[in-house]
């Protein structure tokens, strides 16, 4: 009886062995199953994470590390911060070991994880200057900035560029299809090049008034324009290929800090009225203006155009008669008070512009140091010639057009 319960209990723990052991390995297979669906469901993710995230452009969601690609590792060769876009070179088949995009023209690769798609694309109208005859090599370790001042992206090797843009304290180059700055402290080496003859050596800023749809007739003033005559005018200019340059650049290139190809103008429209029209013929034939507007009496909202600039003609300084001679305009002769507050309120409507036009083509000395307190840093008005290197940027000459005024016109005051 006794060898029987022995035996009994033998094979109860033999079973119970067994059992636990058949548990166990079941339990560990079924672990292993989960682990491996869970790695499958994590590569799935990352895979799907890698497609979403790649895009002929990009922008950084934090900051992060750039890296180059030496005997299959990459290795970290600088930072980039949050929010910076680049251009992605295409890439056939996107795998799940896909991790690292190359940027466009680069060495340099950025991990996927790290940027989204950017759909919005900023215009590089850098790309329109011409270089200065000048290359830098700069020092390792050298950061890189925004037109700002904003640090943007360190890099741990130096790089050589041509130099496209300069200031007193930084060299500007194209590097990652952006327009970055060095300062000129972390420069190692500078490097002459011969000189480029196609560089505008005096740019036309054309002044226009208001614009009459075809067919309307009603305005026969000197300052009148059909929509015949402006079309002749941009249809020209746009198949020169002429740069419609910016108030700023303008000024950039009175300076001395931006060189600008042959044939480029400053296009300008004085007031506000009908400027509207103005709008889809800019758009039409990719030309780029600046709208000087009387702010009190014409909406901004009425001119949004990315074609379109908006600078300031006074808020409600724009009256014929209050100060002696010439037309009498109010910026030569009110009070300092009154003349800051219109002025400012003109600004803050037009995003703090640093561009203003003087009422009537009118100024003087006590109007041009109204318009410095004001915070403008260039100043236009009438007298007919080209502007230069020398031209005060506080006395912007420009051409006024008149409605008879024809295509050889704008041949005859083009650098070409």
């Amino acid at each position: 009886m006794k060898r029987k319960r022995l035996i009994i209990f033998i094979l109860l723990g033999i079973f119970l062995i067994g059992s636990g052991i058949f548990f166990s390995y079941q339990n560990q297979q079924q672990k292993e199953k989960q682990a491996l669906l869970k790695k499958e469901q994590e590569e799935q993710a990352r895979y799907e994470q890698i497609k979403n995230n790649y895009a002929k452009q990009i922008k950084t969601t934090k900051e992060t590390s750039l890296y180059r690609l030496e005997e299959e590792q990459y290795q970290e060769v600088g930072k980039v911060k949050e929010g910076m876009t680049f251009l992605l070179e295409p890439i056939e088949t996107l795998t799940k070991d896909t991790t690292y995009f190359q940027l466009k023209d680069t060495p340099y690769y950025i991990s996927y994880d790290s940027v989204t798609k950017e759909e919005s694309s900023a215009e590089k109208r850098y790309q329109n200057y011409v270089p200065f005859p000048l290359k830098i090599k700069t020092q390792g370790n050298t950061s890189f900035y925004a037109q700002n001042g904003t640090e943007i992206l360190t890099l741990k090797e130096s790089i050589e560029a041509e130099v496209i843009e300069q200031t007193e304290e930084y060299f500007f180059i194209s590097l990652f299809d952006q327009l970055l700055g060095v300062k000129k402290d972390q420069v190692e080496e500078t490097i002459e090049l011969p000189e480029e003859p196609n560089i505008a050596t005096s740019i036309p800023v054309l002044n226009y008034h208001f614009i009459y749809l075809s067919g309307d007739t009603s305005c026969q003033e000197s300052i009148c324009h059909s929509e015949e005559q402006i079309r002749s005018h941009f249809s020209y200019l746009r198949d020169i290929g002429a740069f419609t340059l910016t108030t700023t650049e303008l000024e950039k290139f009175i300076k001395g800090e931006i060189q600008l190809p042959k044939k480029s103008v400053l296009i300008t429209i004085d007031d506000g009225a009908r400027a509207e029209n103005f709008i889809p013929l800019l758009e039409e034939y990719s030309l780029h203006a600046t709208l000087f507007l009387v702010t009190a009496w014409y909406p901004k909202e009425t001119f949004s155009s990315p074609y379109l600039e908006l600078a300031s003609h006074t808020h409600n300084l724009h009256t014929v008669g209050v100060c002696p001679g010439g037309q009498g305009s109010e910026i030569r002769c009110l009070g300092e008070e009154q003349i800051q507050a219109d002025l400012k309120q003109s600004r803050e409507i037009l995003n703090n512009t640093t561009a203003f036009c003087y009422p009537f083509y009118e100024y003087n000395d006590y109007a041009i140091e109204q318009v410095q307190k004001a915070g403008f840093t260039t100043g236009f008005i009438g007298e007919s010639r080209n502007v230069t290197t020398a031209t005060n940027p506080y006395l912007i000459p420009r051409y006024p057009i008149q409605s008879t005024t024809g295509v050889s016109f704008l041949e005859s005051v083009l650098d070409m």
